[in-house]
């Protein structure tokens, strides 16, 4: 006769090793949010080997390899996610940055659109659409999807950011600027997002209010050649010391 308690001493060494994975993974989510990407990167290889059938841990961790230029690792492990759980539409979405990233820009398009056949309203596929877009120099097709992702959560600061650069790309400056600010007020550590607030300040002849904008990139992100350049020639301009 079968042990009918077997099942039960083994439960306990699975759900350890999901928690432990659990715990990698938040660990990897809270140096990711501090810019501790080597931190990160360790906490969520240590999550995928724990438990290797964890997708959210797989496509962690590919963000974080894309993050550090790691761009085909990065396709392999959101592939992984992929494989484990078809229906996982925000690695349907990595897997498709990454595809953008290596100019393979028709196979990451197929990755948007497989999202938004299964939900047309997934605000990021609809922002990534937009940004696949822009990096085709489409500025305005790519202003409406920027818009339809707003419009799913007006919130997104990510969005607006992007909304913003396409604003910058097309020379509409006043409206870039409006536009920067909606989603720094949302995102303020956002250093790509200053600077270029700081650019657009300085090109409509602004260069007080472009050097604090520039002076926040750098704050943010020390490590800014052209934001460091951009604020010399704002002050330069009469924007501060």
């Amino acid at each position: 006769m079968a042990n009918p308690l077997r099942w039960l001493a083994r439960a306990p060494a699975a759900l350890t090793r999901r928690g432990k994975a659990r715990r990698e993974a938040a660990r990897g989510t809270h140096f990711l949010l501090h810019g501790d990407r080597g931190g990160a990167l360790r906490a969520f290889t240590a999550a995928t080997e724990i438990d290797p059938g964890d997708p959210s841990a797989w496509t962690s961790r590919g963000v974080v390899l894309e993050a550090i230029g790691e761009t085909e690792e990065a396709l392999r492990c959101h592939n992984r996610a992929i494989k484990l759980s078809p229906e996982y539409l925000e690695a349907w979405c990595n897997k498709g940055v990454a595809l953008m990233h290596l100019g393979r820009l028709k196979a990451a398009l197929e990755c948007f659109e497989t999202v938004l056949e299964r939900d047309p309203d997934h605000v990021l596929a609809l922002m990534d659409r937009g940004v696949l877009l822009s990096r085709e120099g489409r500025h305005e097709e790519a202003l409406t999807w920027f818009d339809r992702a707003l419009k799913a959560d007006p919130k997104y600061g990510l969005a607006e950011a992007n909304r913003a650069s396409a604003l910058f790309a097309l020379g509409r400056l006043r409206e870039a600027v409006d536009a920067y600010n909606l989603a720094l007020a949302q995102r303020p550590d956002l250093p790509h997002a200053w600077y270029y607030k700081g650019r657009a300040l300085l090109e409509l002849r602004e260069p007080e209010a472009a050097a604090v904008s520039l002076e926040k990139a750098l704050e943010l992100r020390p490590d800014y050649p052209e934001a460091r350049e951009c604020l010399e020639r704002a002050r330069a301009a009469g924007g501060g010391d």
